[in-house]
């Protein structure tokens, strides 16, 4: 029986907040990857590339996301976890999703279909695992996770701001990723969606950067509405049971406490 864990990315936002409360043997990122061929491990936590660097900033060379994925994919034989927490995104649900909900089966967008294959070749290859599907990430620090955010807080000089004013925002705060998936590793079941109050554009710019809202562009129909995901696991945070982790005016006031003008 393998004792040893493995953090596969470790470098990243996630990933240094993770393992600075938690003790891995095996910290990994993309310089050391081979480390773990051959290896096996009690339990092993990955970072989807997008989870890792952010959506945004993946979006941008999504060549690279294909030729990173599929590097991935191509060693995960090599490794040989007894139990796996794959963090990933929510891109390969529906808009309206909760943890019922199959994957998507396809996608024209090849970043969504690179979301798709990894998570499918993962669970087919590793036994036990726990998929954690992130909604949009605030990031604290870095840019490139969230348009929203970075829109909001790093405005161009003059102009339109390019966003949808009624958009629907699930934003995930990067602190809670320890807490909320250790809650749940015990239960045993196959996935988690940390699912947080949808928030539009207009509420969110209320909150943090209300000097912004003139420059919103006029709402139109063809416009993105965003993602209302749900979970069903949502009595594990908070009672009752409506399937988020907190409630819409608690996510309010985590974003002026993280995001206000004051403290940026």
């Amino acid at each position: 029986m393998a004792h040893d864990t493995a953090f596969l990315g470790a470098n990243t936002v996630l990933g240094q907040y993770w393992t600075k409360r938690r003790y891995f043997d095996y910290l990994i990122n993309k310089d050391n990857f081979q480390l773990t061929f051959g290896r096996s491990f009690r339990m092993m936590v990955y970072l989807d590339n997008a989870i890792a660097n952010g959506q945004e900033n993946v979006r941008k060379d999504v060549e690279a996301d294909t030729r990173a994925t599929n590097y991935l994919m191509n060693h995960l034989a090599d490794i040989k976890p007894e139990f796996t927490v794959f963090v990933t995104t929510c891109d390969m649900l529906a808009d309206n999703a909760d943890e019922t909900t199959p994957t998507l089966e396809s996608s024209d967008d090849p970043y969504v279909q690179n979301r798709i294959n990894l998570y499918r070749e993962l669970n087919r290859q590793y036994g036990r695992v726990l998929n954690v599907h992130l909604p949009e990430i605030a990031s604290l620090t870095d840019r490139g996770f969230s348009k929203v955010i970075d829109t909001l807080l790093y405005p161009p000089q003059e102009g339109k701001l390019d966003l949808a004013p009624m958009e629907m925002h699930q934003l995930y705060f990067s602190q809670r990723i320890m807490g909320d998936v250790e809650k749940c590793i015990p239960l045993g079941i196959p996935a988690i969606i940390p699912a947080m109050p949808p928030l539009t554009t207009m509420e969110i710019a209320e909150a943090i950067a209300p000097q912004l809202l003139d420059r919103l562009p006029a709402f139109s129909p063809e416009q993105p509405m965003g993602s209302r995901r749900t979970s069903i696991h949502s009595f594990q945070w908070l009672d009752p049971k409506d399937g988020y982790l907190v409630t819409k005016e608690d996510q309010l006031e985590l974003l002026k406490f993280y995001f206000g003008a004051d403290l940026v």
